[in-house]
C-alpha cells in the first residue's frame, strides 16, 4: 500500500498490491484485494498464501472543504455594545477575508451592518455573511395593577414585540408565547426577556359577581309564616322598597317588595309581590241555649275561604233556627280547619238556666259560669268538682259566679261536673230541683 497521506475528503481505494495472495483481510472486514473508504482514519491488511503471512498499515487524513460557522444574524445591545463575528477554525490552513479588510477567523464589531467574510482552504472556498443589528431591551406593560372582573369573563394578553425577534416569553402559568388567557383571581406576571435586558409586570385580578335574582315567583304568606332574605353581593350594595340598605330583610306582610343590588359589574331590581293570609283556629262558636223561636248567627268568615257546612251549605254565615250540632269545615290556601257548636232550645218559662261552658280569657266575653235566673229562689247551693272529683267551687249565693279559678290559679280546659239544689217560688208555692250536669272550660 502506499505511504501515509492527506488527502481532501471524497472516496479513495486502496489495493494490496500482492496478486499471489490466498486470501486477503482488512481492518474493515473486507476480504478481496482492493477496497475502498471515504473518511479518515487507520487501516491495515493480512495477505496469506502457502509461504506465509505479510501485512502493512497506512494512516489516511482527511482536509474537508470550509464549513460556514457565521450565524446569519446578530444584535448590538444599547450603551456601547459590541459583538464577536467567528467565522471559522483558528488553523493555519485557512484564509480569511472580511469585507472590513481584517484576515483573522475573527472579528469584532461595535456597529450594525451587512458583514462578509470569504473563507478558503487547499479543499475548497464559500462565502458567508452575517447582519448586525441594534437590539433594544425589552418592555412590557399589562395595564391596570388593580383588575376588576365580571362573572366569567377572561383577560386576554398579547405582549409580542415586533422589534424583538429573539425575545423569550414567560409567564405565570407557564404559557411561553406573547399571547395569554387569564382566567383566575390572583397575581399574573410577563416576564421578557433577550440578549439586552429582561422586563416584567404583574397585575392582580379580583373577579366580582354579579348581581343576581335573589325572590322567586309570587308568594301567599300563612299566620306566622314570613320570609327572610340574607344577601351577600361581593363589593355591592343594597337598596329595599322601604329605604332600607341592610343586606338582612324580613318580610311578614302582604305588599309589593323590591330590592335593588349594585356593584362594579351591574344593577339588578328583583320585584316580589306578597299575600298575608290568617285562618283564625277559633271561630268563637260556644255551645248555646236559646229560648224557642230565637235565631243565631254563626259567622265563619276567613279571608279567601271556602265553607262546607253539615246542612249542605256554602256560605260564610249561617242562620240557625233549630236545635242541633252545627260543623263547618273552612279552607283556603293556608288548609283547613273545622268547628262544631251544639244550639239546644228551651222553653223559657222555665226561669233557671244552666250554661254548658264559659271562656275565661278575660276578653270581656263568657268570661264567667253563673246559673242565669229570673224568678225567686229561696234556697240555693251548687259545687263544682273536676275530673278527679275535687271540689273547685261552691256557693249558696243564687247571684255569685265562677271565675274559672280554683285557689287563685286557673283550671284547666275540660269538662267539669255539677250538682245544683235550689227551690223557686212564685210567690204562691215553691217547688224544689236537684239538677246534675257538665260544664265545660274554654279558652
Amino acid at each position: 500500500m502506499p505511504a501515509d497521506y492527506t488527502l481532501c475528503s471524497g472516496t479513495y481505494g486502496l489495493s494490496a498490491n500482492y496478486p499471489y495472495g490466498d486470501s486477503y483481510l482488512w481492518s474493515t472486514g473486507a476480504t478481496t484485494q482492493f477496497i475502498q473508504y471515504s473518511s479518515a482514519g487507520t487501516y491495515w491488511i493480512q495477505v496469506i498464501n502457502v509461504c506465509g503471512i505479510g501485512s502493512d498499515t497506512i494512516h489516511a487524513t482527511f482536509i474537508y472543504p470550509p464549513v460556514a460557522q457565521l450565524s446569519t444574524e446578530e444584535y448590538l445591545c444599547p450603551g456601547g455594545d459590541q459583538d464577536t463575528l467567528i467565522a471559522g477554525p483558528d488553523s493555519p490552513n485557512y484564509s480569511y477575508n472580511w469585507s472590513t479588510g481584517e484576515t483573522t477567523f475573527l472579528i469584532i464589531v461595535n456597529s450594525p451592518g451587512n458583514y462578509f467574510v470569504s473563507i478558503s482552504n487547499q479543499c475548497g472556498s464559500l462565502n458567508s455573511y452575517c447582519n448586525v443589528f441594534n437590539l433594544l431591551p425589552p418592555t412590557v406593560d399589562l395595564g391596570i395593577d388593580d383588575t376588576i372582573l365580571c362573572g366569567s369573563v377572561e383577560l386576554q394578553f398579547n405582549v409580542f414585540i415586533p422589534t424583538c425577534p429573539l425575545c423569550y416569553y414567560s409567564w405565570s402559568n407557564g404559557e411561553s408565547l406573547p399571547f395569554n388567557i387569564i382566567n383566575s383571581e390572583g397575581d399574573s406576571w410577563i416576564s421578557i426577556a433577550n440578549e439586552c435586558g429582561i422586563a416584567s409586570d404583574t397585575i392582580n385580578i379580583n373577579y366580582l359577581p354579579y348581581p343576581f335574582y335573589v325572590f322567586g315567583n309570587d308568594t301567599t304568606l300563612c299566620n306566622n309564616e314570613f320570609l327572610t332574605y340574607n344577601l351577600s353581593l361581593e363589593n355591592g350594595d343594597f337598596l329595599w322598597q322601604d329605604g332600607s340598605t341592610a343586606s338582612n330583610y324580613i318580610i311578614d306582610t302582604t305588599g309589593v317588595f323590591y330590592v335593588t343590588q349594585h356593584n362594579q359589574c351591574a344593577s339588578l331590581t328583583d320585584t316580589i309581590k306578597v299575600k298575608k293570609l290568617t285562618m283564625s283556629f277559633n271561630f268563637n262558636f260556644d255551645d248555646s241555649l236559646l229560648c224557642r223561636g230565637e235565631k243565631l248567627i254563626l259567622n265563619a268568615t276567613q279571608p279567601e275561604a271556602s265553607y262546607i257546612w253539615n246542612t249542605g251549605s256554602i256560605d260564610s254565615v249561617l242562620e240557625i233556627n233549630s236545635e242541633g250540632t252545627y260543623h263547618v269545615s273552612v279552607s283556603n290556601y293556608c288548609g283547613t280547619m273545622d268547628d262544631e257548636v251544639k244550639i239546644y232550645y228551651q222553653n223559657c218559662d222555665e226561669c233557671v238556666h244552666i250554661p254548658t261552658g264559659f271562656s275565661p280569657n278575660q276578653d270581656g266575653h263568657n268570661d264567667y259560669f253563673r246559673v242565669l235566673h229570673d224568678c225567686i229562689l229561696t234556697k240555693y247551693e251548687i259545687h263544682i268538682f273536676n275530673r278527679w272529683g275535687q271540689e273547685v267551687y261552691s256557693s249558696t249565693n243564687p247571684d255569685s259566679f265562677w271565675d274559672g279559678k280554683f285557689n287563685g290559679a286557673e283550671q284547666l280546659i275540660e269538662v267539669y261536673s255539677y250538682i245544683l239544689n235550689y227551690t223557686k217560688s212564685n210567690l204562691i208555692n215553691e217547688s224544689s230541683e236537684f239538677l246534675k250536669g257538665n260544664i265545660t272550660i274554654l279558652r
